[in-house]
């Protein structure tokens, strides 16, 4: 009998072979189906609605099993699919080695510090936004928030987790800064980007002159194009998105005369030492 997979990659693949070439992919269905085949499956996907709440993965102490929680005032009907697939990934990946499930918050789902939250993230964008496919929608075309909206919507996730995917499938110098009252919260680097020393660490002060910086509506503007000295010594083409909630930001930065990386370039141990340090 063929084992199960053993990594939150390999775990998302199996899936995608599983579902074939269908978006977006329904994460309810395939988890209550396929988790029948273990002794302790999901058995039920619930709303709760608990303030700074995203989602959970909750053991069933009567009947045995999982379930699967999410709150459905999430404002982004894409945050909570990713949420969904979030949980999800820790079911698959991490149930045994936390019989009390887990509870994620909205930092957790997205840029969690965690090493096990980092893993279910990486199920989750794998499993709803599989990297070929990916690719084939973004091909060589310039970034730009329309780009960022076909991506979100086909895959039903949120503008960041599309941006973020975006930022793991480049070769172009870029990176996703999210900041909230002026302030970075975090940040993710191309391949590129970390091979160029490019960082934005937690606590940074936006920079004066950065189109995330100057907000004054709760409108997207597409994108900026920064002298050197603003965000970095390079140009910069900054695309921003105003979220409606917790004055937070998310920049998608490109350093586009930096130029490329050539082919062959993916490394799935591209971040370095200072990403592991500033978490």
């Amino acid at each position: 009998m063929k084992s199960d997979p053993t990594t939150p990659r390999a775990w998302a693949n199996t899936l995608v072979r599983m579902w074939g070439p269908r978006f977006p992919v329904d994460v309810q269905q395939i988890a209550l189906e396929y988790s029948k085949r273990f002794e302790d499956p999901v058995r039920k996907i619930a709303e709760a609605p608990v303030p700074n709440f995203e989602g959970a993965l909750a053991p069933l102490s009567k009947r045995g099993g999982w379930a699967i929680l999410y709150n459905p005032n999430i404002r982004s009907a894409g945050r909570i699919n990713y949420t969904l697939g979030h949980e999800w990934g820790h079911y698959l990946c991490h149930r045994h080695q936390a019989p009390a499930g887990f509870e994620c918050g909205e930092s957790d789902v997205l840029g969690g510090s965690r090493q096990q939250e980092r893993e279910a993230d990486l199920f989750a964008s794998y499993l709803l936004m599989p990297l070929d496919d990916f690719r084939a929608q973004v091909g060589g075309q310039r970034m730009s928030l329309d780009l960022l909206k076909h991506c979100a919507d086909r895959y039903d996730v949120s503008l960041t987790a599309s941006a973020l995917k975006w930022i793991e499938s480049t070769p172009l110098c870029a990176a996703v800064v999210v900041a909230t009252n002026g302030f970075v919260l975090w940040c993710r680097r191309s391949a590129a980007a970390t091979r160029a020393r490019i960082f934005f660490p937690s606590g940074m002060e936006l920079p004066d002159g950065a189109l995330a910086a100057a907000r004054s509506s709760l409108v997207s503007q597409d994108d900026k194009d920064l002298p050197p000295g603003v965000w970095w010594s390079r140009p910069t083409r900054e695309v921003v998105i105003f979220a409606d909630h917790y004055e937070m930001t998310i920049s998608l930065l490109m350093f586009e005369d930096l130029g490329v990386l050539p082919d062959g370039w993916e490394n799935e141990d591209a971040e370095d030492v200072f990403d592991r340090f500033t978490r």
